[in-house]
């Protein structure tokens, strides 16, 4: 029997990762949960010492071989996001577990799923939160079977996942278990068979249908993407001045740049001590405008760590500092540059916990002293109401996702809904290494291009760069840590998928069925008594 339980805690988190480390195998998710559905019924059968424990190094295993690669960043970070995730998918899954003592049927597999999905959803309204490992997301891999997420968005992807393995897991137990008794049970057996074939077989085949019939209107603007590939730990603060950075970046725009660009694109945080008020004190922004005498009809997007000062306390925002007799509130911001000077611009939103914001500052102010001894951040950066476009002086509308924000796929979808005709991810990654980390980040944008049908241009730091057409292509990349600038056309889009327009409709749907059977597992529990 330890035998069985280690085997399925071994080979879900084996499977359950593969997805996400290996290219186009985002299939293996629709049978990753099988081990762990398998020892859920050991559980009920034999009552395993230490279950709790169990289930959680399931999810550990899971969580820690798919998002080793944030220790790069902060190993005392790394700890606390792998160990908090696995958390709630463990008391996700140990709830499930116990309802099953009061729910007969597939009831506790309804309430499991709409349980999950819901966390899911929540997860990506609230300060404290990592979506990384979305279960949706794992079909980035194989964006060809995913296409009809222009529907349901990556919480459909959820939702088929969860139904594919039970479906095939309850069939599979049916049939080796040979018993067989009466005509009925025969029938009910062969149904739940031909559930699970359709579920593996009409999901992809509408997905290929969808891709091989998509095309895109043809209303194209060139684009030139840069990778300036500015070492983050040993040169961009202040191993290299902002000058000599300067120079290498405008360089790599020159050197892919024509007379027909209509956009540059450089990544997030490429440059600092921007004052928002006064931009013609920045040496980058200088530089942009001389560029721009030679490429008078181009949009420069610039990435960087802006800052307003504020006379007073009262007229400041809550996570604003004192700077001598004045405040001041720092943003990781988005801007667009013309010949007219800066434009418009937004300012990141989904923040980095403990990195770029303090979770419920406002409410729990101490925190900003106990991230800082672990070496985060003791104040939030700034952050726009909501998600603004970039507009350029011929009234294109830019999307503009700033590093992980672009894993939040019901945020995302908001910049098309409000006007965006392409979509510009700018990012780093170069905190990462040569790690998993930043591959992931760029196959999720394949997702977002795929959900909303806007082309996508993924603006990295050290990689990987490129350009992503509206079916989820890879048309252009670069390599990782190569200083480099690429020339690509992205077309314009302005029609809305369904996901675009009505949103995360599968989440709300599963949220509300999810709260109504907690209800009655609460009621069950009492009148058991």
């Amino acid at each position: 029997m330890k035998a069985k339980i280690w085997l399925c805690i071994v080979l879900f988190a084996a499977l359950a990762s593969i997805p996400y480390l290996v290219p186009g195998m985002g299939w293996v998710a629709l049978f990753a949960f099988i081990p762990l559905l398998r020892f859920a019924d050991i559980c009920r059968e034999s009552a395993p010492k230490h279950k709790g424990w169990l289930v959680y190094l399931a999810f550990l295993l899971f969580n820690t071989a798919t998002t080793f690669w944030i220790n790069w960043i902060s190993i005392p970070g790394a700890f606390v996001a792998i160990t908090l995730n696995a958390l709630q998918m463990w008391a996700i899954f140990m709830l499930f577990l116990w309802s099953r003592k009061h729910f007969a049927g597939g009831l506790g597999y309804v309430l499991l799923v709409t349980m999950w999905i819901a966390w899911e959803r929540v997860y990506q309204n609230i300060e404290i939160s990592w979506p990384w490992l979305i279960l949706g997301n794992s079909l980035a891999t194989c964006p060809k079977l995913a296409q009809w997420y222009e529907y349901t968005g990556f919480l459909g992807g959820s939702l088929w996942i969860w139904l594919s393995n039970i479906f095939v897991y309850e069939t599979a137990k049916a049939f080796a278990s040979g018993k067989i008794q009466d005509k009925y049970q025969r029938r009910q057996h062969w149904a739940m068979a031909t559930i699970s074939l359709l579920l593996l077989i009409a999901p992809p085949a509408l997905s290929l249908h969808l891709y091989y019939h998509y095309s895109e209107t043809d209303n194209p603007k060139e684009v030139v993407a840069v990778q300036p590939n500015i070492d983050s730990y040993t040169e961009k603060h202040g191993g290299l001045s902002q000058q000599v950075q300067d120079e290498k970046m405008l360089a790599l725009v020159r050197s892919a740049a024509t007379p027909d660009t209509d956009f540059i694109i450089t990544p997030e945080t490429y440059t600092y001590q921007f004052d928002l008020d006064a931009p013609q004190t920045n040496v980058t922004y200088n530089g942009i405008m001389n560029l721009l005498e030679d490429y008078p009809d181009a949009s420069f997007i610039l990435g960087a760590i802006t800052y307003r000062l504020f006379s007073t306390k009262a007229l400041a925002p809550y996570n604003a500092r004192p700077i001598g007799d004045q405040w001041y509130s720092s943003y990781n911001t988005g801007m667009l540059i013309d010949t007219l000077g800066l434009r418009n611009f937004y300012h990141k939103s989904k923040l980095v916990p403990a990195v770029e914001i303090i979770p419920y500052q406002r409410y729990l102010g101490f925190l900003g002293k106990v991230f800082e001894l672990f070496g985060g951040s003791m104040s939030s950066y700034g952050t726009s109401e909501d998600v603004n476009n970039l507009t350029s002086k011929d009234g294109t509308q830019v999307g503009v996702m700033i590093c992980y924000e672009s894993i939040y796929g019901e945020y995302f979808r908001r910049t098309a809904n409000y006007g965006a005709q392409f979509e510009a991810i700018i990012t780093n990654d170069g905190w990462w290494g040569d790690t998993p980390g930043y591959r992931q980040h760029f196959r999720y944008a394949r997702l977002r291009a795929i959900e909303t049908r806007r082309d996508v241009v993924h603006v990295a730091n050290t990689g990987i760069s490129g350009f992503i057409n509206q079916r989820g292509d890879v048309l252009q990349r670069t390599p990782w840590w190569v200083p480099t600038a690429i020339r690509g056309t992205v077309n314009l889009n302005d029609k809305k998928t369904c996901y675009t327009t009505y949103g995360d409709v599968t989440g709300r749907i599963c949220s509300f069925l999810f709260l109504l059977l907690f209800i009655a597992l609460l009621v069950r529990r009492i009148t058991s008594k």
